[in-house]
């Protein structure tokens, strides 16, 4: 049948089917969109074969097909987007918020460690971890003490520790700064002010009874001891009226005071005697120096023990409390609790450590240049103290018993120069090594200035005290 239609419908079916094709194609899958319509419009012209020529029946092109289309439209209600909105991680939406900081202060109380302070205050296991490796060689952390203050700050957003100060005290701390992943620290130490203060006492009952009284703090007394401690004895040679002035440093840090710092200058009368000392620092150190510079440490300290009295003095006829004969006394008997600590009166090596007969447990040290002591009625011997050791001037040795010929826990001490007895109590006990010359040279003018700033700081009182002991 095909074959009886003329070759002009032919080509016009052609076309009309090839148009039909190209819009089904084009035609938009129902389920997008239901409201869609298309509009397709063909123009059919009837040509007659006979006028046809070869030139004319050429194949259809695209654009031969869509020029004979007038429009496709697709209307849509909402337009079509290939975008995939998925939430962001956490993580990275903390990472990219503005950081929130949030400052605690944690006071360490007993039993506290930093795991569990930092712990308490929302600090991941990692970051403790962290910023303790920061502080493994110095370790500082591990030794927090109670009333010592952990300050940190975290970042609410992220979570994370960003610093940690260690307040060790009110001068030094330890802080740690978060660099990425880990921490860095650093030592940080603040500087005080220092001033210079002066203070005056009148002993009438004692030295730290009427020292406090007069706003000079216990250290200072026990140094001020030490200081004159050679040249006076505290617990025998103190008299009423006796004065001591001191010029000292005081350590203050934001206008409050936080501590002492060295005696500079004191002064000290005595039973109608005054002493001086100042300190000076050379290349082997610092120590106290009369203003002529003599050292103020001697050889020999006074007493070896601390003694609540003297039980038996020196005595070359001394009658003796057991035989009851008379019998030299040729040392001190400090009376003191079983069990006292005894040091070495000064430098010098052990001779001997064991009995000797009425001496029960004794030691005797040999100091060089003739000067020897000897402490008896020992309960022990101190870790060490053995034949051939040597020890220096306040090494514990042994301590306090009542050994051999002994009514009650004392010691007994000796002091020989060359082999002879003498009174330990009144003995002129040598100065140390003097100060070297070229130290010498500009000791005495700072000497002559320090003196100067102690006498113009005197009371009326305490300066006329001193005019009344020059005449």
């Amino acid at each position: 049948m095909i074959k009886l239609l003329p070759t002009k419908h032919l080509l016009l079916v052609a076309a009309i089917s090839t148009a039909i094709a190209v819009g089904l194609i084009a035609l938009p899958d129902e389920r997008q969109s239901k409201n869609e319509r298309i509009s397709i419009t063909a123009n059919a012209e009837i040509v007659d074969q006979s006028q046809l020529t070869f030139s004319d029946l050429q194949p259809l092109s695209p654009l031969t097909i869509k020029d004979k289309l007038t429009t496709v439209s697709f209307p849509t209600e909402e337009p079509i987007t290939d975008v995939y909105n998925a939430p962001a991680p956490e993580a990275l939406v903390a990472k990219k918020s503005a950081p929130k900081f949030k400052e605690q202060s944690i006071v360490i109380q007993s039993g506290d460690s930093l795991s569990r302070v930092l712990s308490k205050g929302g600090v991941s296991a990692q970051d403790i971890y962290k910023v303790s490796q920061a502080d493994k060689d110095q370790k500082m952390l591990l030794k927090m003490r109670p009333g010592q203050t952990l300050n940190f700050i975290t970042n609410e957003v992220t979570g994370q520790l960003t610093a940690l100060t260690f307040v060790i005290n009110r001068l030094d701390s330890v802080t740690f700064t978060r660099n990425e992943d880990q921490f860095e620290r650093s030592q940080n130490t603040r500087t005080p002010d220092i001033v210079q203060t002066y203070k005056e006492a009148e002993i009438n009952n004692s030295l730290f009874v009427d020292g406090l009284r007069s706003g000079i703090s216990q250290p200072l007394l026990i140094e001020l001891a030490n200081i004159f401690g050679w040249d006076i004895d505290f617990a025998l040679d103190i008299r009423k009226g006796d004065s001591l002035s001191v010029l000292f440093e005081e350590k203050l840090l934001d206008g409050e005071k936080i501590g002492n710092g060295n005696i500079l200058a004191a002064q000290f009368i005595n039973n109608g005697r005054t002493y001086q000392a100042i300190r000076y620092e050379t290349k082997s150190g610092s120590s106290y120096y009369t203003p002529d510079g003599l050292a103020m440490r001697k050889a020999f300290i006074r007493t070896p023990v601390d003694f609540t009295r003297i039980s038996s003095k020196f005595n070359p006829n001394r009658l003796h409390p057991i035989f009851k004969t008379s019998r030299p006394h040729r040392g001190v008997d400090y009376a003191a609790a079983s069990g006292t600590p005894v040091k070495a009166a000064g430098d010098g090596k052990i001779s001997f450590a064991g009995k000797q007969n009425g001496y029960g447990n004794v030691v005797i040290i040999d100091h060089g240049k003739g000067y020897q002591t000897l402490y008896a009625h020992l309960r022990g011997f101190a870790r060490g103290t053995k034949r051939g050791a040597r020890v220096q001037q306040g090494k514990i040795i042994a301590y306090v018993g009542q050994t051999g010929w002994a009514t009650g826990p004392h010691l007994h001490y000796e002091f020989r120069i060359n082999g002879t007895h003498k009174n330990p109590v009144t003995v002129k006990l040598p100065n140390d090594d003097p100060m070297p010359k070229n130290d010498l040279k500009n000791y005495l003018p700072y000497a002559k200035q320090i003196v100067a700033t102690l006498s113009n700081s005197h009371s009326p009182a305490f300066a006329q005290k001193l005019a009344a002991l020059r005449n």
